[in-house]
């Protein structure tokens, strides 16, 4: 089990200076277990960064799919409800430190904590875009991405991504999610739209961006970490889909993301459904039948996002 103090020179020695602001992606089981748990574990970063850092999580809740909107009228977020997030172990923690703060855009919150979370959190309102609040934290608090386990992800994709986009005058096609908030005595749904990616396209342009984007690698606890700059990472990925917007598909046939889901795809909904079917008795049956399903459902419950 590790100590605090274990912890904090950990992340000191990974690079982690006072005044940082950081984006969390943090896999507490990479991490291992560490005295008072998690809680502890923020403690630790919140010291290492002092009193002129933040770090900013992810505080994603249960989400309903828009047309199905009238079922879920009585599951309704409030400023004064204790949000109940689905982006783990860390978020939650986060969320009931006593100087947390959580965007007011509470139908794709993040959790912040120190000197600038509240300006980021309360200006992360309905109208702004899903990730407006790490582009902010990107352009004016030179925002990095401290990963430890988890995904080789920057943080930025779904931003570069988006830019790309809408630059190309491409779209995506998405199931819209979304969830009732109530603002002064008023319940209102609202929209969670953004785009999606592939992760194996990402894994195959991570060689291109890991390099350029790194700051430093080691490791906290038992887990392996990385620090990444974030506007370095979001350039690269910005370059790299200008180049050729298909940057941002993968080569699976089999890929529902890739294959059916922007604009410029290869395939339609009918073929790839017809790839599928012709595949159900294969030993890959349960992964061709999920595919088969979130065709279904992007059929009926798609909408074109960008």
């Amino acid at each position: 089990m590790h100590t605090i103090e274990k912890i904090k020179n950990d992340l000191i020695n990974l690079g982690i200076k006072s005044g940082d602001t950081l984006f969390l992606r943090i896999s507490y089981r990479a991490v291992g277990k560490i005295e008072g748990g998690p809680k502890s574990f923020i403690d630790a970063l919140l010291d290492v960064v002092g009193t002129d850092g933040t770090i900013i999580l992810t505080a994603f809740p249960k989400k309903y799919i828009r047309q199905f909107r009238f079922l879920h009228r009585r599951q309704i977020l409030t400023d004064k409800t204790q949000l109940k997030t689905l982006t783990g172990v860390m978020s939650e923690f986060a969320i009931t430190h006593p100087e947390a703060k959580i965007s007011r855009k509470l139908e794709f919150p993040f959790v912040a904590i120190g000197k600038n979370a509240d300006y980021l959190t309360s200006n992360h309102t309905h109208d702004k875009n899903a990730y407006w609040i790490i582009e902010e934290a990107i352009i004016k608090f030179n925002c990095k991405c401290l990963r430890i386990g988890g995904e080789p992800l920057f943080g930025t994709t779904h931003l570069s991504l988006e830019k790309c986009l809408r630059d190309k005058g491409e779209n995506q096609t998405n199931i819209r999610y979304g969830i009732y908030v109530m603002e002064n005595g008023r319940t209102k749904w609202y929209d969670t739209p953004n785009v999606l990616f592939c992760k194996n396209a990402f894994n195959r342009n991570n060689s291109r961006i890991h390099p350029i984007a790194t700051i430093s690698e080691g490791t906290v606890g038992n887990g392996y970490a990385i620090i990444t700059d974030m506007r370095k990472a979001y350039n690269e990925e910005v370059k790299i889909f200008s180049e050729d917007i298909r940057n941002a598909t993968c080569d699976d046939p089999n890929c529902i993301t890739c294959r059916t889901s922007y604009s410029f795809s290869d395939t339609t909904n009918f073929r790839f459904m017809l790839r599928q079917t012709a595949r159900i008795f294969s030993s890959e049956y349960k992964q061709t039948i999920k595919a088969i399903i979130q065709t279904i459902e992007r059929i009926f419950f798609g909408i074109k996002v960008i």
